[in-house]
């Protein structure tokens, strides 16, 4: 693999890998999670979200009987890009993964494999790849079942970005004026009325505001595969592949948005699987960052289409 690989020491996450292929960089945590933390343009800006001033965390009581052998039994935001099983519930998906990592680096990319998860019976892992010379990843997110049970469940592939930029989620395309073609969800905290989402024609859009407190959560089908996010001089597209005739959690989304006063996180989801004892599922997405030098309104449709052209 032409790229250069190194550990590193990052303030607030310990040991981290470092892959650069010369147009862009990440870094992924080694001493917890997996999770990716940076992501960006060489000699450019990190786009991801970091979680280290304003530690957001989960713990419960229920937490320490579950998981009486960590020493660690808080969950831990960390920031950045990260798996969760879906649908959401308070202990499986909020795993406190404070663990090291053991990492592989292959031909094609590098892996990353946390500890079986306790009580969850989950083996997840994260594998990243980085063609040469080349502005994007491809991520492949893996859940492998290690109980003696059937397991339902989806994988969510997440990634939290920095706040203050704009989102561009596409409308699905009409083939029939007489049937609905678009499902959207909302989580009971979300309002339609939220002055940062505007529901466009062709994108909706949301205009992520640092000065905003209430939280927003929405889902949709969407069948054209893409999202983007625009932060100052970059944009960053995230590409997966939604299945039409697959049944997918949370009302049938397979792409889901939040937002907070501090970042905006961008989900993914695979369909939802009924999973044997030893059956391994995985889901993957891409993920592309563009140098963008033109300011792209929220609410202007003909901009947002001039704009998408160039970038997809």
């Amino acid at each position: 693999m032409a790229i250069d690989v190194k550990e590193v020491e990052q303030e607030g996450y310990g040991k981290c890998l470092a892959l650069n292929n010369g147009v862009v960089e990440i870094l992924v945590t080694i001493d917890v999670g997996p999770r990716i933390i940076y992501f960006g343009l060489i000699d450019g800006n990190n786009i991801f979200y970091q979680d280290r001033e304003h530690p957001e965390t989960v713990h419960t009581p229920e937490f320490d009987e579950l998981y009486a052998g960590l020493e660690n039994r808080q969950y831990r935001l960390y920031g950045g890009h990260r798996l969760w099983l879906s649908p959401q519930n308070r202990t499986a998906t909020y795993y406190p993964d404070n663990q090291p990592v053991v990492y592989g680096i292959t031909p094609d990319g590098v892996s990353f494999t946390p500890p079986v998860q306790q009580h969850n019976k989950m083996q997840v892992s994260l594998t990243v790849m980085m063609p040469e010379e080349a502005s994007d990843i491809m991520l492949i997110h893996s859940a492998k079942n290690m109980g003696k049970e059937n397991r339902n469940f989806s994988l969510c592939s997440i990634t939290a970005l920095k706040g203050g930029g704009l989102e561009i989620i596409p409308k699905n395309p009409s083939v029939n004026n007489f049937a609905p073609n678009q499902e959207y969800v909302m989580w009971p905290y979300s309002q339609m009325t939220d002055p940062r989402v505007h529901w466009g024609k062709k994108y909706l859009t949301i205009q992520h505001n640092p000065g905003y407190d209430p939280e927003f959560k929405m889902g949709t089908n969407n069948a054209l595969n893409w999202a983007a996010y625009v932060h100052q001089d970059v944009a960053l597209v995230k590409r997966y592949v939604h299945e039409l005739k697959a049944i997918y959690p949370d009302g049938g989304a397979s792409f889901e948005t939040y937002c907070n006063s501090r970042y905006l996180e961008m989900e993914t989801l695979s369909p939802l699987y009924r999973i044997e004892p030893g059956e391994t599922i995985k889901h993957v997405e891409n993920l592309t960052l563009y140098p963008v030098n033109t300011t792209v309104h929220p609410t202007d449709q003909n901009l947002l289409e001039r704009f998408v052209t160039t970038l997809i």
